[in-house]
């Protein structure tokens, strides 16, 4: 670099922040892209949100679901006696029962499930035992009655002021079934058993009372309130005979904690039937069903609730009537209640399944957190849960959705409303959401980041103040932009939470699209992106413990053929795979024996397997379904060491590999359970078999663990807890493992779980099978047979009339429900069991019928075949006559008789006796009846009935009957006749005897319609095309169905397509091929559409007749695929459709290999070329090959290149062109040609090129291409051969150009342009070696270089230029002379000065005396100088150290001898003066006598305590201050023995006290002292003053209180200044993260990093340190962070060095571009290979170089075209004759101008621009003189003849912007041009190139542009500058 120029550039430096400031932020935008909606798009406002549910939550279940995590405390008896659950303490006592002696310490436990995230505490205040941990006025069992603080103790209380002060939610649990109380159950007044009605004692009111006790006591729950009530549905086995009157306590609860309370909602209420708000998830574990609903269906009617429990879970109900929060109860130890053998918790990873198991499943996280006998939780339990929390906050930290540079794009936004943009998912607001359009179900959010992310957890909340309703959701991903989508993780459910835990991966697009049913649409409020924290990541699949090993280890060892793969269904998100046999790869692996993890799949097949060259398998991989992750192999035992597996595979099916388990614990082994799963009885025990692999060296044990489940203590042993131990040899033990109980309550099947824990010795493994799940069978469950029976044994719908109507109809819902399930096969035991439940409770509220009345009558049927029987018995009224012509003697009445169809029959009536019937008819008409009658009547006298309806509805009818006798016995017989219905509606029937007759005796009517008017309904069908749809009737669109009668349509597809959907009154009912309309009562409408499926001879696929016009023929519409079985033709992989979201109709042709075939019935109109782009996939070169079955197509084939980029199959397309022959009908062919294989093809894109009879003009456009390619190369060719291409070019042109050319025409045109370019003579370019003299002069003036060496490139450069003169130097002479001097470039000799490391030393050695110095300073303090006395070491060592590096341990070393932190010195004076006046005391024996021996006693041993402190060298302060202390106060306690007569004196005590008042009331500033201090000494002055005034106070009381006062005096304690932290903790947090680095930073500086770590840390925990200690520990951590050495790695140069080239490329051009643009580049350039010869150059160097030199071309000044301009327009300056003065006058001022700006070398792009424009304009302005006027004029309308190209420009086929032979930008036909020279039109500015290779535009820069470009060009060079510079003064 000239040195000129490097002293300007160096001076601009300190002005860096003006040019900074001049070039303003420019943030890198990230595209929106095209395929959804942004939040900038979104702009309008108003629209109306979505529709909320019917079923919402209510405040109180929004807020818990949100919340997320609750803790449980159970504390009771069950604590002290190390049990369970509910159990029967007998006629023990409370205080025998309840042992707590010390305080409850609720704040701890509170204060830490706060702090670690949990918003809820529920308490058991009574268990099952009865027991209550409060006060309670309504029993004596209770904490009132124990020893815990003398009976005023209650815990309930203490929790919650905790839970007040924290502001935790409380909940109350408050066990209904209840083992102690007298009033459980129901007993007489003897205790004896009895029944509900002689119950003596109420529970419930007992139960009720202590409810109100407690919620309406202001002192329990936080401030007062509850949010939720637990009603433990437990009970004990017989305790059914209790029943609860739930709505009472309900009621009682919400008085006090609900909406009458004045509370925003209802206190949540568990176990509470119908008035359920908070359900159990059907299991203990903590988990909920991957798709639960919060939602349950209840009838409060019944006071019943179906949650769809599925044994181990209630999954909820989509279509649910009741929002239910799922609520997941599980334990952090073992049990419920503390125990010395259930104390040990989970482990991080058990609870993070737990959280995402149940709140990433909808639900809520309830975890027990127990209390132990010391009323305190054990440590490791704290430390656990502390661990929890710090987890959940570390992993949900950082949302990747909002990092910078992160785009959201909705597929749809509701009205495009800024309310509903998809941003508000990242807002942190709950309220707001995203949301679609109404009609649109299914929508998607897609994140897009800059650059990919890494995370392995996708959380996303649906909006569920509105509903929960999304019942379909997918999580993919993009590993880059232009990958494939990949499937996370897909599924139903999404609620208040969906997490989606998977294996680490990276991606630049997350996608997450979800879907709802018709009517509503999704809705997401919150979206989030995560990388979990280390105890959050999803487990590997292998036990711990053993080896873990992926495939891209370097143990694995691949041959060819394989392939890697990553995605997150792998292990540690890993694959390899290959399909070519004998494919083979090697493990090698240190241990005892080894599982291989793999795929298997039904593509996969077999391999051997080797061990140790020995073959010890043959595994098949073939498997029904794809599975990842498996077991593909597992090897024998093998001895303990090294060893190489082997695989080879024996077919070209697939095989894949993940990773390899080994087990390497020196023989050890692992142990696991024989199976996962067991079933059992009740009352049975059970034995497992415990199995030991790998190894059986030494003695295992480990302890199985019960865990409820589904099934509770009452259901099995929960104390049943076997040791299993396996001694040294042994492989195998059975133990038993459990034990069931008998519970005699329908429970259904139950579950619970036995988990092999707490192993020993540590390197022992727990394997695969760690837990297995059991069922116990319920003895007293519910079958289909016993529902098949209650069913049998039910009234069927015959018997319908036998009952009221009110509960008939949800009987008949029953029934025909429980038929359902006994035919259902794959019913479930909750579906039978609901089912049997709910048949027999309908049953059981069916209410006999009576009689019909006004709000319950008889109801004609009116539909045909259907009848209805009327009892005769059921009259409304029964009026009996008393006239005498009515036979009073004989009333009529209703009777018994067994012949009677419901037992009875209405006999006796007489003349004027009236039955009579309230009814309803719906219809008017004849209706047929059947009655069946008694009568005994002689013949001439028959029996008769007559039929009224008192207002006329009905026509009157006599009806007379004959006498029914058989053998003379009367008998019932029937008699049939019609009625008229007149008036349809209510009405009243009345039927009695006509005149004077007797009626018979009538036990019913059977009543059916005969003609009834009904109704006809039309039906509208519509069919799409591609189908019809067809029904008996159907015509112009419509059937008339006649009411209650059916019709079936009939749905039939076209060929080539199939049914789409049906909508029925426009809702879908899927794909259906008919639909009956059963029993119509109104319109309806029904639409088919169809879809095309493939191309038939029916419905062919159509070529375009016509020119621009695109026709795409789908893949997989094939009219036929042919499969070949040839071994050539790889059988195993058939040609199939496959489904994929890339392809354009999500459909693809997969798998065609060679002799398979895809065929298409087509049509073409038109024969010609027709041009064929085909997109498609490849994984390697594969090709297609199309052809038509007759030869009326021509045959060609294309190659398609792989389209993968890393291991993602990326979408491309490819071209070709076919030829149809023959025009018509025909069929195409697809197949892979020779043997090769097709690549996955998704369509054809067809358009016709051109017509048979056209010339084919392709090859002449590319040649002509190429010329103008050619002639654009300036001073490239002699101008001659330059010149007769020119004249080629032109030629060719009009025949380009010519309409109805020939063919042959083209092809000569073609062939003489290609000629003319062969021809081409070069110049010989000298650019290269001008450009090299000028690199190397530069050189030559550097210093760094040895004076000889310098000399010596002096001299090449002279004999360069020599060359560079020599007009005559020939191409080569001119290339030898360049290498030369690039040669002599190379063969500088650089001056080396070292690196001053002496002062490092100096201090190194000075600091190693230091550190030995261990009695003066800290352990941790010294640690921290070694530290970095280590890592100086390190660098004092390194001859590659830079100087930078030197100085930078320098401060560190400093840094950390500056923080040293002195030991404390111990003070033993006081001690040492007091020991000895106390043992010159003591040696007295008046003395002695005078004080009591217990007193003196204290004296003596307090003496001998202090003497062995001071004889104590290690004595700390603290033991001096107490030693000291308790010989002080042994001194002032001594008590002197009782005087007899003497009375205590009491002056000395009362001037001590008025000395401390006085002091008190004296004190200016009582603030210095501590509250708690001065409160002392307050509180010793009134305890004296009361001694004072006491007549009776002793010696000792008035000594004691004398004491007090001086002794608080003496303690009061000023309080300590406050020290700043925060500056400690930041610099700790931030070195802590750098540590980490162990990608960038050396092991060393980091050790010294870590120690200076540590050493702050032991001060930031020392309560004493002062603020110049911290400061200088925060001074320590900085220094040691700045002293950070960065790992060496060599810099990228590649792209440094393409831009070197391309540079000096751009610097030949000494006519294109201004001498100090040009400049500016040479000189970048020149810095720029001076950094790649510095092997040591930083990346950072290498990015500045780079940058400058990319500056500096951007900043070059194009001149070339000005010069052009001026000198065309000088030559019109002389035509003084033909324009007038002024101006010609005015266009030399602007040549003038523009002639300075030439001669300026620092001329600027916007001068530049301004010059040429005025140039210009100039010339547009010449005025012609009026005499010339006339003759001018035309000549700007014609051509000139000499040069007609260039007036009228020929349409160039290659570019329409060059104008052929112009040579500049200038004017064209004399008009105005802006930059371009087209035909004077404005242009912005472009780069389009004339043929003759000039530039035609111009940059039109807007004001500043300039500036901003050449203050980027100086910067960047001056910041390369300083580096080397700096770089350089180092080296001095």
């Amino acid at each position: 670099m000239r040195k000129k120029t490097l002293s300007a550039f160096l001076g601009l430096v300190l002005g860096a922040s003006t040019i900074l400031g001049s070039i303003g932020a420019n943030p890198v935008p990230v595209s929106a892209g095209t395929d959804g909606i942004t939040d900038s798009e979104c702009t309008t406002t108003g629209t109306a949100e979505p529709a909320s549910d019917e079923v919402v939550p209510d405040a109180n279940q929004y807020k818990y679901q949100k919340d997320e995590l609750a803790a449980f405390c159970h504390f009771g008896p069950n604590t002290f006696n190390e049990v369970e659950w509910g159990e029967h303490y007998g006629k023990k006592q409370p205080n025998e029962i309840f042992t707590l002696t010390n305080d409850f310490d609720a704040d701890t436990l509170v204060g830490t499930l706060h702090n670690a995230g949990f918003k809820k505490i529920i308490v058991t205040a009574k268990h099952h035992d009865g027991f209550c941990i409060w006060n309670s006025e309504y029993t004596d069992y209770c904490i009132k009655n124990t020893d815990y603080k003398n009976g005023k103790g209650d815990v309930l209380a203490e929790i919650s002021v905790a839970c007040s002060k924290y502001d935790m939610d409380m909940g109350l649990y408050l066990s209904p079934w209840d083992i102690h109380e007298p009033s459980y159950g129901y007993y007489d007044a003897n205790g004896n058993p009895t029944t509900k009605e002689n119950d003596v004692l109420d529970y419930n009111e007992y139960y009720n009372n202590q409810l109100k006790e407690i919620l309406g006591n202001p002192k329990y729950g936080n401030k007062g309130h509850f949010v939720e009530v637990w009603m433990d549905g437990a009970k004990g086995s017989g305790a059914n005979a209790q029943e609860y009157t739930f709505e009472k306590w309900f009621d009682t609860i919400q008085t006090h904690q609900g909406i009458k309370a004045g509370n925003a909602a209802d206190c949540m209420l568990f176990g509470a039937q119908a008035y359920t708000t908070v359900r159990w998830i059907g299991n203990e574990d903590g988990v909920a069903h991957e798709n639960t609903w919060a939602k349950s269906k209840v009838n409060v009617a019944n006071n019943t609730i179906d949650s769809n429990g599925t044994t181990p879970y209630t999954i909820g109900y989509e279509d649910g009537n009741k929002w239910t929060v799922p609520e997941c109860d599980g334990r952090i130890t073992s049990g419920w209640f503390w125990g010395t053998q259930k104390c040990t918790p989970k482990t991080v990873a058990q609870l993070a399944n737990m959280y995402f198991d149940s709140v990433g499943h909808n639900a809520t996280m309830l975890l027990n957190v127990p209390p132990n006998n010391k009323g305190t939780v054990d440590q490791p339990i704290l430390n656990r849960i502390r661990e929890f929390g710090q987890n959940v906050e570390e992993s949900f930290r950082t949302n990747l959705a909002k990092a910078e540079g992160t785009t959201i794009v909705a597929s749809d936004v509701r009205g495009k409303d800024a309310a509903f943009k998809p941003g508000n998912v990242v807002d942190g607001n709950d309220a707001t959401y995203w949301t679609t359009n109404d009609g649109t179900t299914s929508g998607s959010l897609t994140i897009k980041w800059n650059t990919a992310k890494k995370f392995d957890v996708v959380s996303f909340e649906e909006a569920i103040q509105k509903g929960q309703h999304i019942n379909s959701y997918k999580v993919e991903y993009k590993a880059s932009d232009d990958a494939q989508w990949q499937t996370l993780k897909s599924g139903v459910t999404v609620g208040a939470k969906r997490l989606v835990r998977t294996a680490p991966v990276a991606a630049t697009q997350v996608k997450i699209t979800v879907g709802t049913t018709d009517g509503k649409v999704p809705m997401l409020s919150e979206v989030g992106v995560y990388k979990a924290s280390e105890g959050f990541q999803l487990a590997g699949a292998a036990p711990e413990g053993m080896v873990t090993t992926s495939v891209n280890d370097n143990s694995f060892t691949f041959s060819t053929g394989w392939n890697p793969q990553t995605g997150s269904q792998y292990i540690n998100g890993q694959n390899t795979w290959s399909n070519r046999a004998g494919a083979n790869f090697t493990y090698e692996f240190h241990g005892t024996k080894v599982y291989l993890m793999g795929t298997t799949d039904p593509g996969h097949g077999a391999a051997d397997v080797y061990i140790d060259d020995q073959l010890v398998e043959t595994i098949n991989t073939h498997a029904e379904s794809r599975s990842t992750g498996a077991k593909i192999f597992v090897s024998d035992d093998l001895k303990d060491g090294d060893h190489t597996l082997k695989l080879i595979a024996k077919t070209n099916a697939a095989i894949g590999v993940e990773a390899a388990y080994v087990i390497n614990n020196g023989g050890v082994g692992m142990i696991e359970l024989e199976d996962s799963a067991y079933t059992m009885n009740e009352e049975s025990s059970m034995n497992v078999k415990i199995k030991r692999v790998g190894g059986t060296k030494g003695t295992i044990t480990a302890k199985i663990q019960p865990n409820p489940g589904s099934a509770i203590q009452d259901d099995f042993n929960t104390e049943l807890a076997p040791v299993v131990t396996l001694n040294d040899g042994q492989a195998e033990v059975t133990v038993k493992a459990a034990e069931t109980r008998r519970n005699t309550n329908m429970t259904g099947d139950r579950v619970f779980s036995i988990e092999l824990t707490e192993k020993t010795p540590d390197n022992a493994i727990i394997g695969f099978n760690s837990s297995a799940r059991i069922t116990i069978k319920d003895a007293d469950g519910i079958t289909k047979e016993k529902l098949n029976t209650l069913i049998t044994q039910s009234p069927d719908e015959v018997q319908e009339n036998l009952y009221m109507e009110e509960g008939w109809s949800a009987y008949a819902e029953a029934l025909e429900a429980a038929r359902a399930v006994v035919e259902n096969e794959e019913a479930t035991e909750a579906t039978i069991r609901n089912a049997y439940i709910a048949l027999e409770n309908a049953k059981k509220a069916l209410v006999a019928r009576e009689k019909y009345t006004e709000t319950d009558r008889f109801k004609f049927p009116w539909k045909p075949g259907t009848s209805a029987k009327l009892e005769a018995e059921f009259a409304t009224e029964l009026n009996n006559s008393n006239d005498s012509d009515s036979d009073p003697d004989w009333p009529m009445k209703i009777a018994d008789n067994n012949d009677a169809s419901n037992g009875k029959f209405v006999t006796d009536m007489a003349f004027k006796d009236v039955l009579k019937y309230a009814y309803h008819a719906d219809k008017a008409g004849t209706y047929h009846v059947v009655m069946r009658y008694r009568s005994g009547s002689p013949e001439n006298a028959k029996n008769g009935i007559k039929i009224t309806e008192e207002t006329g509805k009905i026509a009157e009818k006599t009806v007379v009957v004959n006498p029914s006798k058989e053998n003379g016995n009367v008998v019932f017989g029937t008699v049939e006749f019609d009625i008229e219905v007149v008036t349809p509606g209510d009405g009243m029937i009345s039927i009695t005897a006509p005149d004077t007759n007797k009626g018979p005796g009538i036990d019913y009517f059977i009543i059916s319609p005969r003609n009834v008017t009904l109704g006809s309904f039309d039906i509208t069908a519509t069919a799409g095309e591609g189908g019809t749809i067809t029904a008996d009737g159907l015509a112009e669109g419509k059937v008339t169905v006649t009411e209650d009668e059916s019709v079936t349509f009939t749905i039939a597809p076209k060929a080539g397509y199939e049914i789409a959907d049906v909508k029925v009154d426009g809702t879908s009912v899927g794909k259906k091929t008919t639909y009956t309309f059963d029993r119509v009562d109104s319109t309806h409408t029904i639409e088919a559409t169809f879809a095309f499926t493939n191309y038939t001879a029916e419905n062919p696929f159509g070529f375009p007749g016509e020119k621009g016009v695109t026709k795409t023929l789908e893949a997989e519409h094939a009219t036929e695929l042919i499969n070949s079985n040839d071994s050539d033709s790889d059988p195993d992989w058939p040609l199939t459709i496959t489904s994929e979201d890339w392809a354009s109709n999500g459909k693809f042709l997969n798998c065609m290999a060679y002799k398979d075939y895809a065929k298409y019935a087509y049509t073409a109109a038109v024969p010609g070329t027709y041009t064929v782009t085909g997109t498609y996939r490849a994984g390697a070169l594969n090709k297609l090959a199309i052809s038509e079955a007759d030869n009326k197509i021509e045959a060609a084939q294309v190659d398609c290149p792989s389209t993968k980029e890393g291991n993602a199959l990326t979408v491309k397309t490819f071209t070709l062109d076919i030829k149809v022959i023959t025009a018509g009908v025909g069929t195409l062919i697809l197949t892979a040609p020779d043997t090769n294989k097709a690549p996955q093809l998704d369509k054809l894109d067809i358009v016709l090129k051109r017509t048979a009879d056209e010339a084919d003009l392709t090859e002449l456009k590319e040649v002509l291409k190429t010329a103008r390619e050619k002639l654009a190369e300036e001073n490239a060719y002699t101008p001659v051969s330059r010149g007769e291409l020119e004249t080629a070019v032109n030629a060719a042109q009009e025949v380009y150009d010519k309409e109805g050319v020939t063919q042959d025409e083209v092809n000569t045109a073609k062939a003489n342009v290609e000629a003319k370019i062969a021809a081409l003579v070069k110049k010989a370019d000298k650019s290269a070696l001008i450009n090299a003299i000028y690199l190397a002069r530069v050189k030559t003036t550097e210093d760094k270089y040895t004076a000889e060496s310098r000399e010596a490139l002096k001299q090449v450069i002279d004999a360069a230029n020599k060359v560079v003169d020599d007009e005559n130097a020939t191409q080569e002479m001119v290339d030898a002379q360049t290498a030369a001097v690039k040669d002599a470039e190379t063969k500088l000799v650089a001056i080396k000065v070292p690196v001053n490391k002496s002062g490092l030393q100096k201090r190194v050695d000075e600091a190693k005396e230091t550190v030995t110095n261990t009695a003066a300073y800290t352990e941790e303090s010294l640690k921290a100088v070694q530290a970095a006395i280590d890592a100086a070491q390190k660098v004092l060592d390194d001859p590659a150290a830079t100087q930078e590096e030197v100085n930078a341990r320098t401060d560190a070393l400093n840094a950390a001898i500056a923080a040293l932190v002195e030991k404390p010195v111990v003070d033993k004076t006081e001690l040492q003066t007091v020991v000895a006046d106390a043992n010159k005391f003591a040696a007295s024996d008046e003395n002695k006598e005078k004080y009591t021996e217990d007193s003196w006693k204290t004296l003596e041993e307090a003496i001998t305590v202090a003497q062995a402190v001071l004889n104590k060298p290690e004595a700390t302060q603290e033991e001096v201050n107490d030693a000291l202390k308790a010989l002080t106060d042994a001194k002032e306690n001594l008590k002197t023995k009782e005087p007899s007569v003497e009375k205590p004196g009491k002056a000395e005590l009362e001037e001590t006290v008025n000395d401390a008042k006085a002091f008190v009331g004296g004190l200016e500033n009582p603030e210095m002292y501590t509250e708690e201090s001065l409160n002392a000494l307050n509180e010793a002055i009134e305890s004296a003053e009361i001694v004072l005034a006491s007549e009776t106070a002793t010696q000792d009381e008035i000594n004691d209180a004398m004491r007090r006062v001086r002794e608080a005096k003496e303690n009061l304690a000023q309080k300590k200044p406050a020290v700043a932290t925060e500056a400690l903790e930041n610099a700790i947090a931030n070195a802590r993260e750098l540590a980490k680095d162990t990608a960038t930073y050396t092991e060393e500086s980091r050790a010294a990093l870590n120690a200076a770590v540590d050493a702050a840390q032991k001060v930031l925990e020392d309560a004493n340190a002062t603020q110049e200690t911290v400061d200088k520990q925060t001074e320590a951590v900085e220094a040691a962070i700045k002293a950070l050495v960065k790992i060496k790695v060599p810099a990228e140069t590649d792209k440094l060095k393409e831009a070197v080239k391309e540079a000096e490329e751009l610097v030949k051009d000494t006519e294109k571009y201004s001498e100090e643009s040009r400049n500016a580049l040479t000189d970048a350039i020149a810095l720029a290979q001076e950094v790649l010869e510095d092997t040591n150059a930083t990346q950072e160097t290498v990015d500045k170089a780079l940058e400058a030199v990319n500056a500096a071309k951007e900043a070059l000044v194009e001149v070339g075209n000005l010069r052009n301009v001026v000198d065309e327009a000088a030559k019109l300056t002389g035509e003084t004759n033909k324009y007038t003065e002024d101006s010609v006058k005015a266009l030399q001022a602007a040549i003038d101008e523009a002639k300075k700006v030439l001669g300026n070398p620092k001329a600027t792009k916007d001068e530049v621009a301004t010059a040429l424009n005025a140039v210009n304009k100039a010339k547009e302005e010449l005025k012609v003189k009026e005499a010339d006027k006339k003759d001018e004029e035309p000549k700007k309308e014609e051509p000139k003849k000499e040069e007609p190209k260039k007036e009228e420009p020929k349409k160039d086929p290659t570019n329409e912007n060059i104008n052929n032979g112009s040579t500049n930008g200038g004017t064209n036909n004399g008009t105005s041009n802006t930059g371009s020279g087209n035909n004077g039109s404005t242009n912005t500015p472009s780069r389009t190139t004339t043929a003759s290779g000039n530039n035609n535009s111009v940059n039109a820069v807007k004001t500043g542009d300039t500036t901003n470009v050449a203050g980027l060009v100086v910067l960047c060079l001056a910041a390369v500058v300083v580096m080397v510079m700096v770089k350089k003064k180092r080296a001095h």
